[in-house]
């Protein structure tokens, strides 16, 4: 469970490994090192560093998640102290060094991380504002023009040249950075451009690695803005329902992608703008005719809205964890999320769900070896999905069945003499 791709180290680094390190540390003790030992030197002046790194690291109350990995990596910095402090409390020996090195760099990885984060969540900040400008126009002329949203993707792809870790790019927890950006925006309609934003960079990224998707990036990202636009018609149309129809969940019917379709049919002038409404209206649709709203089959399906719905299919699930988990059927860790979904989409694949092909290009920009990992974890039926049913206490009712009062050499002619009472 411990697998660097397993658990994706670029949504969650797996510090947990070092719990491992731990054991071996204290098994290797030995002559222990003089205090002026060169290499123990070193790992004492690059543990004060890290130390004092971590104490700067500033993060906001609603980043819960990245406040949680921050936590961790205090105690690992707690626990390296007995070691490394100007005056430890245990002795290190020659064997032992390797040891606390890989253990700080376990640290170093984390803290890494969590500075990425805390930078997607600024740049992201910046783009949420920009596309909310940008947008205007659709909701108030029935020609959009499309340079301010153009303006903007061309400086996504400009920020983003230079992210190789799809860290850098998707969100730790996309509840966490709502939170965020409602402390400096207001309104019901920053989760639909929250995820606009999230699903243009995925597309960008993986148009930078596969050049099959290279060629109609522009239209793939500009789908990605803006195709939740929907749910913004269905919520303003929430104003005039009574207080009955207002508990009703929103999208009941899967209204959204016809209604952004139709919302966004005025946005023209860049190249592919005539496949834009097309997109929108299948991002929800499925190769076996499982999807929504139309139900529409394999040839129906455009190669474009193909790959659309496959990158809103793993946000989506990345981000849900109720879907994910099935609502508490399935468990993992949050390391683990990017992995369960993933290995959702994969099995929705085999299923006839998705096309093949653009799933195992999604999954190959994430990561190389993704693939392969998703096809062993299939083949061995995930642990992390049973881990709830690993430590389950059998009931009686699940003990062995007694034998019957009969068997196959009963005679069942005899019968039991009746008594009168």
């Amino acid at each position: 469970m411990n697998h660097p791709t397993r658990l994706l180290r670029w949504l969650a680094p797996p510090v947990r490994q070092e719990r491992d390190d731990w054991t071996a540390l204290r098994a290797q003790a030995a002559e222990p090192l003089e205090a002026n030992n060169p290499e123990y030197t070193a790992l004492r002046k690059e543990y004060q560093e890290l130390n004092e790194e971590n104490q700067d690291l500033k993060i906001a109350g609603q980043q819960r998640t990245l406040i949680q990995l921050h936590i961790r990596v205090q105690v690992i910095l707690q626990r390296c102290r007995l070691y490394l402090d100007t005056h430890p409390t245990h002795s290190v020996s020659q064997q032992q060094l390797p040891i606390l090195e890989r253990i700080l760099d376990y640290v170093r990885q984390e803290q890494q991380y969590i500075r990425q984060q805390l930078l997607l969540g600024q740049t992201s900040l910046h783009y949420l504002k920009q596309l909310k400008e940008a947008t205007q126009e659709i909701w108030t002329k029935p020609f959009c023009n499309p340079n301010y949203l153009l303006n903007l993707l061309r400086k996504i792809k400009n920020d983003d040249v230079h992210l190789s870790d799809p860290g850098q790019i998707l969100f730790l927890s996309f509840s966490d950075f709502l939170d965020v950006a409602r402390q400096s925006m207001s309104g019901e309609d920053l989760p639909v451009f929250a995820r606009g934003l999230e699903t243009a960079r995925l597309i960008n990224a993986v148009s930078r690695r596969v050049r099959d998707w290279q060629g109609n990036s522009e239209l793939l990202m500009m789908a990605g803005l803006l195709h939740d636009f929907g749910w913004l018609m269905l919520q303003q149309n929430k104003s005039d329902l009574s207080d009955d129809q207002q508990r009703i969940v929103d999208d009941e019917r899967g209204e959204h992608p016809v209604l952004g379709a139709a919302l966004l049919g005025g946005v023209r002038g860049f190249p592919g703008d005539s496949y834009l409404c097309e997109i929108v209206s299948q991002h929800h649709e499925r190769l076996d005719g499982t999807g929504y709203p139309r139900r529409l089959h394999t040839t129906a399906l455009g190669e474009h809205a193909r790959r659309m719905a496959v990158v809103c299919r793993y946000l989506e699930l990345k981000n849900n964890r109720r879907e994910l988990t099935a609502d508490g059927i399935r468990s993992f860790d949050s390391e683990e999320a990017a992995f369960a979904a993933a290995l959702q989409l994969y099995r929705e694949t085999i299923r006839g769900e998705w096309d093949q092909t653009a799933v195992g290009q999604l999954m190959a920009a994430l990561d190389p070896n993704l693939p392969e990992e998703l096809s062993q974890a299939d083949q061995h039926n995930d642990p992390f999905s049973l881990r709830r049913f690993q430590n389950y206490r059998r009931d009686v009712s699940e003990s062995l069945i007694p034998p019957p009062h009969f068997h196959a050499g009963t005679d069942l002619t005899k019968t039991k003499p009746t008594v009168d009472s």
